[in-house]
């Protein structure tokens, strides 16, 4: 039984380096390609969980990328840049670093992010989106979501908001009320009136009512 015991707690130690070692398996090809060209630090054709843990930053513009499910094995990363791919839905949790998150010209239509702490910049401008929901991303203090087809936002739980781009989308009615920092508002080319936007004792520049 002591044998038994003494071989079982030396597999567990012996296992625990291959675990943290071992390779990750990535749902998009052009996703896997672009990361390997810089983060593959050992140059064996793979991605490995500690060389992931490792990355920064993801710079993947135009890449043809076409899911982002990938994203979630980089769980130390600050900026992640995916502009000019065909993206259609996009959903980012539980990413505790993660600081700017760019995603323009990507033809996404659904967009959700949850518990992403430390997110600050959000630009997802020239996109097909019409749903978009943040949820627990209480730092963000630029927003972009300009040229889009959005038809509703919620802003409310967005304290330290400062910059907020709408333009060209189809917005009738907007609730700042709660944006107690924010700075500037965009609403440019879109149907709502002066009246149906609801404000807070921000002092405001608003760009747009007059400018359908």
């Amino acid at each position: 039984m002591t044998k038994n015991k003494i071989i079982t707690a030396l597999s567990f130690i012996f296992f625990i380096p291959s675990f943290s070692s071992q390779q990750l398996i990535f749902k998009d090809k052009n996703f896997e390609k672009a990361v390997l060209e810089d983060n593959d630090l050992n140059k064996d054709g793979k991605i490995s969980a500690s060389e992931a843990d490792g990355v920064e930053n993801l710079f993947l513009m135009g890449k043809g990328i076409t899911s982002a499910e990938d994203v979630s094995y980089f769980k130390n990363v600050r900026m992640i840049i995916l502009d000019q791919n065909n993206i259609r839905r996009i959903s980012l949790k539980d990413m505790d670093k993660v600081q700017l998150i760019s995603c323009a010209g990507s033809k996404v239509s659904v967009f959700t992010a949850e518990n992403l702490k430390s997110l600050t910049s959000l630009y997802l401008d020239g996109n097909l989106i019409e749903n978009i929901s943040l949820k627990l991303t209480p730092k963000i203090n630029q927003l972009t979501v300009s040229l889009n087809k959005i038809k509703t936002i919620d802003v409310s739980q967005l304290k330290y908001l400062k910059k907020l781009n709408l333009e060209h989308n189809l917005i009738e009615q907007l609730d700042i009320s709660s944006n107690i920092n924010l700075e500037s508002l965009n609403i440019m080319k879109n149907p709502i009136r002066e009246k149906d936007l609801k404000k807070g004792p921000a002092n405001v520049t608003i760009f747009g009512f007059d400018q359908h």
